[in-house]
């Protein structure tokens, strides 16, 4: 009882803070004076409503910061609102740890039930024993056909395998498939992935990583096609995490928006500013490496900076095709990219791929409903953004969280409010040279 009334007692105050001030000033915009609209939908009354925003948001707004963006209720007036990162967690982090691993001949595995593995440990070591019988068929050929590994010495439920194999004098792309088991005779796939250890047009191409849904199985068998006859692992990691949230995010392709004619580099415009963490470039041409710096613009210095360097690829053997990984970047606002080619084939086929963490939005039910979230203002930069300025206090953030008053809410779909939709910001003002 005297939690509810110190909420409602704060939620007054807060409403009364910007009742004076909005009465106070006569730059509060009006909901037609933005370019679009989203309704909110609700599932039930709250106090606060929290919802994810979708890129298109980020695409309406005229400010990449989302100053000009606000709430109103059924009666047009504006209520508080606060844009924050949907989650502001650390990203998971990795681990690895080396597992026991076991390599099998063809004899050995067809003759499973006959198959007797004693796992003693001392340390990291492992000893296995087979039934007398197939003790030798491993030594006969010299070539195993699968390897088994023992995860039950690792508590955490293992995401990813890194596999470890000695260099080899001829490059290869092959394929893994990973099987799990608790009692090793029954055998459900988990797993598979091309792998690959090879060069070209000077790049280097190593990809070692197999992502498995491992359901807690004590046992797992690695198998493989396209490898050359001298492949041999040489060790395998489980990969795992600990403690760590799930951290939220998006990811959308874009295609080639235009050429910058000062370096002839490809621009990819996303069209809107979301917080941007991870990129990949994808190479179209099969068969194809190129060398390349990855630059992003800053919004607000009005400048590209680059984000990566390094090679980007699209290879295939047969059936099987690699192509580079994701690159991390420092976490940013942008909203274009530029790929500046160094090497490689001339003119390639590019895309790219971004994800990114969402942003999110908090809003007061104060007045009646529906609401709408409102984007996109010529004039909020010339008036300092009233949005931001007035109705985007972060205290609001403190009092929903504290009173776990928040509810979840969605976005229908963008309809145009008529105002403009479009704003050239001017450039930042020299203040040091006014005053001289």
């Amino acid at each position: 009882m005297l939690r509810q009334t110190l909420t409602r007692i704060l939620l007054v105050c807060l409403c009364m803070t910007v009742g004076n001030v909005a009465a106070q000033t006569d730059e509060i915009p009006q909901p037609s004076d933005y370019a679009w609209g989203f309704p909110i939908r609700v599932s039930r009354e709250s106090s606060f409503y929290t919802i994810e925003l979708p890129l298109e948001v980020n695409q309406s707004v005229t400010d990449p910061d989302l100053r000009d963006a606000g709430v109103y209720n059924a009666d047009g007036d504006a209520v508080p609102r606060l844009f924050l990162p949907l989650n502001d967690e650390v990203e998971r982090v990795d681990y690895s740890q080396s597992l026991p691993i076991l390599p099998l001949a063809k004899a050995q595995e067809e003759a499973a039930d006959e198959i007797r593995l004693i796992f003693e440990r001392s340390g990291d070591d492992a000893r296995v024993e087979f039934n007398a019988g197939n003790a030798s068929a491993l030594t006969a050929t010299g070539k195993p056909s699968s390897y088994i590994v023992d995860t039950r010495a690792l508590k955490e439920n293992i995401k990813g395998l890194e596999l470890e194999w000695a260099p080899l004098d001829t490059g290869f792309i092959g394929s893994v498939v990973v099987e799990g088991s608790n009692d090793l005779k029954s055998w459900s796939p988990i797993g598979s992935s091309a792998v690959a250890d090879m060069r070209q047009d000077n790049a280097t191409i190593l990809q070692r990583h197999v992502d498995i849904s491992n359901s807690g199985h004590d046992y797992l068998r690695i198998g493989w096609t396209g490898m050359p006859e001298d492949w041999r692992l040489s060790g395998v990691k489980g990969i795992y995490t600990v403690g760590m949230t799930t951290v939220v995010r998006r990811t959308a392709e874009f295609g080639a928006d235009s050429v910058d004619p000062e370096d002839g580099g490809i621009i990819f415009d996303m069209g809107g500013a979301p917080f941007v963490d991870r990129i990949r470039v994808k190479v179209m041409e099969p068969d194809s490496v190129i060398s390349a710096r990855v630059f992003l613009w800053q919004e607000r210095q009005k400048r590209w900076i680059q984000a990566s360097n390094g090679s980007f690829y699209f290879i295939g053997r047969g059936r099987q095709t690699v192509r580079n990984d994701w690159n991390s970047i420092q976490r940013t606002r942008t909203s274009r990219f530029k790929i500046v080619q160094t090497a490689g084939r001339p003119d390639p086929a590019l895309r790219l791929e971004v994800s990114w963490r969402p942003d999110s939005l908090l809003f007061l039910a104060q007045g009646r409903a529906p609401f709408t979230l409102v984007a996109g203002s010529a004039d909020d930069a010339s008036t300092g953004f009233p949005q931001q300025r007035i109705f985007g206090d972060r205290s609001i953030a403190g009092l929903a969280t504290g009173t776990r008053t928040a509810s979840p809410a969605q976005l229908g779909p963008r309809y145009s409010l008529g105002g403009p939709a479009s704003l050239q910001l001017s450039d930042p003002t020299d203040w040091r040279k006014l005053l001289l």
